[in-house]
């Protein structure tokens, strides 16, 4: 009988090893940086709406009580702190500016420029072509 209940323990073991959770990839987190920008813009409209003026600290309160369920950058089972810093900044940049923000580059520089979502698409104008004397 000890000899099924290992097996069976053998068993469940190998499901759960196939089942583990496991970090995700790069292309995932800068999405969820993105979501987290929208969502830090979307409590600003939230604060606007309730006559609260927009603060580091309003948008810092208004990140603790989102408590976003990161996505794993590191390993199967951790988030950096690199990495939670990054996210908290993408929520909190967004609230303070209302603006979409670049990414941060895969080695963890902080971006702080605004790129406004105008500047995106077919709607932007083409810089004049250099004149080419001849």
């Amino acid at each position: 009988m000890t000899y099924r209940r290992i097996a069976a323990l053998f068993a469940a073991l190998a499901l759960l090893g196939g089942c583990a959770v496991t970090a995700a990839p790069y292309a995932e987190r800068m999405a969820f940086l993105d979501r987290m920008t929208e969502e830090g813009i979307k409590y600003r409209g939230e604060l606007l709406k309730q006559g609260t003026q927009i603060s580091q600290e309003a948008c810092d309160d208004g990140y603790e009580l989102l408590n976003p369920n990161l996505p794993y950058d590191d390993s199967p089972s951790y988030h950096s702190p690199k990495w939670e810093a990054q996210v908290k900044e993408a929520y909190v940049k967004g609230c303070l500016t209302g603006l979409p923000r670049p990414k941060p580059e895969p080695s963890g520089a902080g971006a702080v420029t605004v790129v406004p979502h105008s500047s995106v698409g077919a709607g932007v104008p083409a810089s004049p072509a250099p004149s080419v004397s001849g």
